[in-house]
């Protein structure tokens, strides 16, 4: 094949290749990264493969995405082969963002070593794994994390590892494939720095226990928003006396993002110009990011579900003011800590509306679905409405922009 024709090769290995993200939190539950995953996809819905792109391939997909847009200036963990790291410096990446996620069966020699640290001196991060790297350990007074994956130990050999990589002080640890809530105390508890799996997004066990009163008055709150019989007035009443709320409502529908033509100052202007369903949403939000000692990387997952299930929606041509509701809906349980059940009755939704929060049943629910596999980069679950793969990642990569510009505003 001649190098006109490999060249076309690698143009559709670019086309073809999706990136998704999947977070990597810290033990204050904050965000400390992303890890990002490549998959190549095939014209027909939701097929993925690994990638089996060439070095140069994958370089130019890194090159040829918006890093800043997705990372919002947190740390990016990108797996690496051999053969990547001898380009890397030929890469204009920024070093100090990127940990370099070396490949547990990597081969360890002098070569190796040399190359990482010539890439520490650069400022990448390493990132380190498996048997390998405990029995040749050369590579770990240079690596900056070790990941452990904790399905693969019983508590005595995990409590053993830990007491072992503890000897490299400049070591964090990295537990992987964390599946609950109760898990994720209990290994940042053992000492792990950062933690990541599916453990906001698989059902919870909860202690029963009674609410707070922010927590009661906010559920209160949402009640009433979402209880279309309320009159507007009233509405308007109850948004009003409500100084703080209604404060933050107004400057935030004065953000550019909502491009009204002319300034809004008061809550019925704002109902008035966005209508009543908008402004239920946007209230509803400002009252949840308002509860106190809820980590902030809580109200990221809720408004990113959020906004990729409304814009499947509208992708599909679909109407979509449901779509924004489930994936907010969906997080109420991390933030209340509460049953989603519990949670849900105490508010005036339709049936339909609780099952796909709940069970993920009919449309509501694959949106919701697709929004989990993608937080999740869980390959086989994207999908929605029969829509191509390039628009779900389209409307999955739009909702992380604008994730970040609310946030901002939040």
């Amino acid at each position: 094949m001649d190098s006109t024709a490999n060249k076309d090769v690698d143009q559709q290995s670019i086309n073809r290749i999706m990136v998704a993200r999947q977070p990597i939190y810290n033990n204050q539950m904050g965000v400390f990264g992303y890890e990002l995953l490549f998959r190549s996809s095939a014209k027909n819905r939701a097929k993925f493969e690994p990638v089996k792109a060439t070095s140069r391939v994958l370089a130019s997909t890194i090159l040829d995405f918006d890093l800043e847009a997705f990372s919002q200036h947190r740390k990016l963990v990108i797996n690496v082969t051999r053969a990547f790291l001898d380009v890397m410096q030929d890469i204009p990446l920024p070093a100090n963002q990127i940990i370099l996620d070396i490949p547990d069966n990597c081969s360890i020699d002098e070569k190796l070593i040399s190359k990482l640290k010539e890439l520490k001196a650069e400022g990448y991060g390493v990132s380190l794994g498996g048997y390998n790297n405990l029995k040749d350990q050369r590579l770990l007074p240079i690596a900056d994390i070790y990941r452990v994956d904790v399905r693969n130990f019983n508590i005595d050999k995990l409590d053993l590892l830990i007491k072992f990589l503890r000897r490299y002080p400049d070591l964090s640890l990295l537990a992987l494939k964390v599946e609950t809530m109760e898990e994720y105390r209990t290994y940042c508890d053992k000492g792990f720095d950062f933690l990541q799996g599916y453990f906001l997004s698989k059902p919870r066990v909860y202690e029963n226990r009674d609410l707070a009163t922010s927590e009661l008055s906010i559920l209160q709150l949402l009640s009433t928003v979402y209880d279309f019989e309320t009159p507007v007035e009233e509405l308007e009443t109850i948004i009003t006396h409500d100084a703080s709320l209604s404060y933050k409502l107004i400057k935030l529908v004065n953000a550019p993002f909502f491009r009204v033509m002319r300034d809004i100052d008061s809550i019925q202007q704002a109902i008035v110009l966005l209508g009543r369903k908008e402004i239920s949403k946007w209230a509803s939000l400002l009252m949840l990011s308002g509860l106190k000692d809820k980590p902030v990387a809580l109200m990221e997952v809720a408004l990113l579900r959020s906004k990729t299930c409304e814009l499947l929606a509208e992708k599909a041509g679909l109407q979509s003011d449901n779509y924004f509701s489930v994936g907010m809906f969906s997080a109420l349980d991390l933030l209340m800590r509460q049953p989603i059940k519990n949670v849900l009755s105490n508010l005036p939704l339709s049936a339909e509306f609780k099952s796909a929060v709940v069970q993920h049943q009919g449309l509501l629910g694959e949106a919701l679905s697709c929004a989990l596999a993608f937080e999740n980069g869980e390959w086989s679950d994207i999908g929605f409405a029969d829509l191509d793969n390039s628009v779900l990642f389209d409307a999955y990569y739009e909702a992380i922009n604008w994730t970040a510009l609310v946030m901002k505003r939040l």
